[in-house]
């Protein structure tokens, strides 16, 4: 029962925010759906890092953890075809790490990532 109340709420929550940003493709709220996941995976694993992570190697981390998951979905990509896939971390979730880290190099050239 609580998952179909978050479920509800989750969704309503979708279009509000969709109707406040004027949105008018429905592929949209799709979005909004990954991104509100993606925030949930941020603040769940930022708080695991700490702040001090980012700071340390700035936007060189960033990008070196980003070319790490693009060359891991690379290969997996690669390999789905021709082999089973023998690992702990879906495609699916180096996808969503991108993600973060995209938002994450973007708070960071604002100047928004204070620790």
């Amino acid at each position: 029962m609580a998952d179909t109340l978050d479920c509800i709420e989750k969704e309503m929550l979708i279009d509000k925010i969709y109707e406040q940003l004027g949105c008018n493709e429905p592929q949209t709220k799709e979005i909004i759906d990954q991104f509100l996941s993606d925030i949930k995976l941020f603040d769940k694993k930022h708080g695991d890092y700490g702040p001090r992570n980012i700071d340390k190697f700035g936007i060189m981390g960033i990008l070196v953890r980003s070319s790490d998951k693009i060359e891991r979905l690379i290969n997996l990509h690669e390999k789905s075809d021709s082999s089973p896939l023998n690992t702990d971390e879906s495609v699916v979730d180096s996808w969503a790490d991108l993600s973060v880290y995209g938002a994450i190099a973007r708070a960071v050239e604002k100047g928004n990532w204070n620790v």
